[in-house]
């Protein structure tokens, strides 16, 4: 809830879309359930992920997207409370793009949202990806 206010507070341009936990987010990617309609619920060119999420954590979507032929290029910024090293590695070994430690408060993270947009959204050259599964 606090990084939605983030977005909006920093007036992000890009559509987002939001899934409240791993098995969600595998539903989206893969247009399953609710989610069938594309134009309803585009794939992303970017995903934002955290790690300590229910049902399926970040780590296991992290894996099940890097074996989609369709969403191997999708950037993924992993964003989670955890500064474990260990987590860090993993992510990176699954695929992560980055690795982001989520801040606590909120002018923090109105801060990582600027600076996600100015990097990944401005400067940031993104790969082509599939439309479609």
């Amino acid at each position: 809830m606090l990084l939605k206010r983030a977005f909006a507070h920093v007036g992000v341009k890009a559509p987002l879309h939001f899934v409240k936990d791993g098995q969600e987010a595998i539903d989206y990617l893969s247009g399953q359930d609710v989610f069938t309609d594309r134009y309803v619920h585009p794939l992303p060119t970017m995903m934002l992920l955290d790690l300590k999420m229910p049902r399926l954590d970040g780590f296991d979507v992290l894996g099940w997207v890097r074996q989609q032929p369709t969403l191997k290029r999708l950037p993924i910024i992993v964003l989670s409370s955890s500064s474990m090293p260990e987590d860090i590695d993993q992510a990176y070994d699954l695929g992560a793009n980055s690795f982001i430690v989520k801040p606590t408060g909120m002018d923090a993270q109105r801060e990582v949202v600027e600076r996600l947009q100015d990097y990944w959204l401005e400067l940031n050259q993104m790969p082509r990806c599939e439309t479609r599964l």
